[in-house]
């Protein structure tokens, strides 16, 4: 059977605290809140058309359809590093470089990959190795 996949829906983590969060994806980086309302010490950011980054504190979200103890396995209840790797105009990585250095990042990159696009790497406040993988739209 061949499975239909559309990409990530939503990339869920969580942080530390949520509003020093908002302020590097959605004040620094231009992510945009969504309409989805999940809640206090959450938020669902939009990051491109249907694409989502989920950002919730320890403990917040939960099921009311799965066990208690399955529900934590799912939605985790601590800070744990995570890769999420962003695409973005590959015009666009040096200006999230400068952004991120301006506001005191340490950015490793532009570095070019293997197969020519550019890549930047930066740690967010809760120590999250981010990437942004530069693409060219066809």
């Amino acid at each position: 059977m061949q499975f239909r996949y559309y990409g990530i829906a939503e990339l869920a983590i969580v942080v530390s605290n949520l509003e020093r969060a908002k302020t590097f994806y959605v004040g620094l980086l231009g992510f945009e809140l969504s309409e989805h309302d999940v809640g206090e010490r959450a938020c669902i950011l939009r990051i491109g058309e249907n694409r989502f980054l989920g950002l919730w504190e320890p403990g917040v979200w939960k099921s009311d359809f799965l066990a208690p103890e399955r529900s934590a396995a799912y939605f985790g209840n601590e800070v744990a590093p995570t890769h999420p790797v962003f695409a973005v105009h590959q015009d666009d990585v040096a200006g999230i470089a400068q952004r991120l250095a301006d506001a005191g990042y340490e950015v490793d990159g532009p570095m070019p990959h293997g197969d020519g696009s550019l890549h930047l790497y930066v740690s967010d406040p809760d120590n999250h190795a981010i990437e942004f993988w530069g693409w060219r739209p066809a």
